[in-house]
């Protein structure tokens, strides 16, 4: 298991990094901006404190039901579309919470701790925090969104060097150009993946895949379901959508309603459908 997600941390690093902005909500300024936006174009007339509120309570919802229709409901008249654009956060215009970060810096502190085998200081949580916490917080003339291995890796030497200066250049040179590898690898597969004809259309944790195969075997044994293994629960929508028709089948399990009890053999269905091809058109 650790080896695995190791030999994907180029992948996982990128995912999770740009993942925090999934959960993050507008900064002062942009809170602001969006208030004056709407108020400029006859779409709120009401106060700052309550346009703050529906602000909250939108970037609250998972990002695939962050809609439009959701904003329109509580302003004065729908918006056009270009406004609703601009409610899209980047690292410039987010507030990212402090626990999120620290939570990806301690996951990666940890995999490297165990998968490099090292203890050195540029793995540190201290040097891990700061370096996530450059991204985040980005500087005019560094990226703000769609943040890649090469950038964290950038943004990782930039810290070392700030805090150490070049006493730990070989230590770090040496796990990046590891990573780097690690990165070069996981191209090749998808190059040879391509190349055989085979294109994924999702990226698969193992956690993610153990769950799915378990689900699958559930469902095809009529067996009790496994519960998703990750606390805050699934951040692709394939998996979002698998969590919910699982939800379902086990209303309609337990349920003596006619109604519902003539879809059960097509829910069930659904889910087997699903699994397997998630199995099928996945990255591993």
């Amino acid at each position: 298991m650790i080896k695995e997600l190791w030999q994907n941390f180029p992948r996982l690093i990128e995912e999770k990094i740009n993942a925090l902005l999934d959960e993050a909500e507008p900064n002062p300024v942009k809170a602001f901006q969006l208030y004056k936006t709407c108020q400029q174009e006859n779409l709120w007339t009401e106060s700052f404190e309550k346009f703050s509120d529906h602000l909250d309570h939108f970037f609250a919802m998972p990002k695939q039901d962050r809609r439009k229709s959701e904003l329109d409901r509580v302003l004065e008249r729908p918006m056009h579309s270009s406004i609703f654009a601009s409610f899209h956060l980047n690292f410039r215009t987010a507030s990212v919470s402090n626990h999120s970060v620290l939570s990806l810096a301690n996951w990666a502190h940890n995999l490297m701790r165990v998968g490099y085998k090292t203890e050195s200081a540029v793995i540190s949580m201290d040097v891990l925090t700061k370096t996530l916490h450059y991204i985040t917080h980005p500087p005019f003339f560094e990226k703000a969104e769609n943040i890649e291995f090469e950038d964290f890796c950038a943004a990782w030497k930039k810290t070392v060097f700030g805090l150490f200066g070049k006493q730990y250049d070989a230590e770090l040179n040496k796990i990046v150009s590891e990573l780097r590898w690690l990165q070069t690898q996981i191209q090749s597969e998808e190059k040879a993946l391509q190349k055989s004809g085979f294109v994924p259309t999702i990226y698969l944790t193992q956690t993610e895949i153990d769950w799915t195969e378990a689900v699958l075997q559930a469902v095809s044994e009529n067996i009790e379901i496994p519960k998703y293994p990750l606390s805050k629960g699934p951040q692709k929508q394939r998996l979002i959508d698998l969590v919910r028709t699982i939800s379902l089948y086990k209303i309609v399990q337990t349920t003596k309603l006619p109604e519902f009890m003539e879809h059960r053999d097509k829910i069930r269905a659904t889910i087997i459908d699903r699994c397997e091809k998630l199995l099928q058109e996945c990255a591993r």
